[in-house]
């Protein structure tokens, strides 16, 4: 069998198996790290969600997805935002962004974007027909901790942006971009005031469902590493039939000839003779 992979013809179907093999190396080793990073997103959200909030200097900028932080400040109202075409639960809205400037020295400096909750179009979707209004004086918010989104590049609207990217919240909400927390924003959970009253507030938007989609990579991944073997068996499995083919006997063995049967002889051919 050696012998016969060493000939030019499997040699060269060896190395196209080869070459099939590092592919899929490869594309096994990129689902894996697709897996990884979601297996990673999930568990912070498992860890992080419902843990007991930390002071937001505490959690700014450690990379923690769904950190559960809490601040005190004051809302920079005039300042609102939104966010548009947000969904929630099969709907599309706007997300209302609202600058909070902090005032407790455990939080830290500046000014943080908090995302107060989700609220539905307005009649002709360029507007909601309202929005809660913001609290005056000082309040205490906890919340998650969340990285700003991607750049969409969509056309400019006052005081609304397409996406919660920092760049375009700061322009819409006229703010200095060296005085805004840049690594994260805050999505609310609850607020209260200095009173300890919970203000009315945009509808809180629910728990993330992770799901099951870390899987589906990691079964990819075995799959392509599965496929590297199986493109050096196919090769092996051909030679290995052609060789067969080969130590075959050149003609088929004469099969022994048939017997004679005995010719039956009727009535009327006895009386004949």
């Amino acid at each position: 069998m050696l012998a016969k992979l060493t000939e030019r013809r499997w040699l060269t179907w060896l190395l196209v198996a080869t070459v099939w093999a590092v592919g899929c190396f490869f594309l096994g080793l990129w689902q894996w790290h697709r897996f990884s990073d979601k297996h990673t997103a999930q568990e912070q959200l498992h860890v992080n969600y419902d843990a007991t909030p930390v002071p937001l200097a505490d959690g700014v900028g450690s990379g923690r997805n769904w950190l559960r932080v809490t601040m005190t400040g004051t809302y920079l109202a005039d300042q609102q935002v939104l966010a548009r075409n947000r969904p929630n639960d099969g709907d599309f809205g706007y997300e209302v962004l609202v600058p909070l400037r902090l005032t407790s020295a455990a939080d830290g400096a500046g000014i943080v974007i908090v995302d107060r909750g989700w609220v539905p179009n307005g009649a002709t979707a360029s507007a909601p027909d309202s929005v809660p209004a913001v609290p005056s004086g000082q309040v205490t918010v906890v919340g998650w901790l969340r990285p700003f989104e991607p750049n969409l590049a969509k056309p400019a609207v006052p005081r609304q942006v397409a996406s919660i990217y920092l760049p375009d919240i700061v322009a819409a909400a006229g703010l200095s971009a060296s005085d805004v927390v840049s690594s994260n924003y805050v999505l609310m959970q609850s607020e209260r005031t200095a009173a300890g009253d919970s203000p009315a507030r945009p509808a809180a938007l629910p728990e993330p469902d992770p799901g099951s989609y870390a899987g589906i990579n990691l079964s990819y991944a075995i799959q392509w590493w599965i496929g590297m073997i199986a493109g050096y068996g196919f090769v092996i499995m051909r030679a290995r039939r052609e060789l067969r083919d080969e130590r075959a006997p050149a003609t088929p063995q004469a099969s022994p000839p048939r017997p004679v049967k005995a010719k039956k002889v009727r009535i009327w051919d006895e009386e004949d003779e």
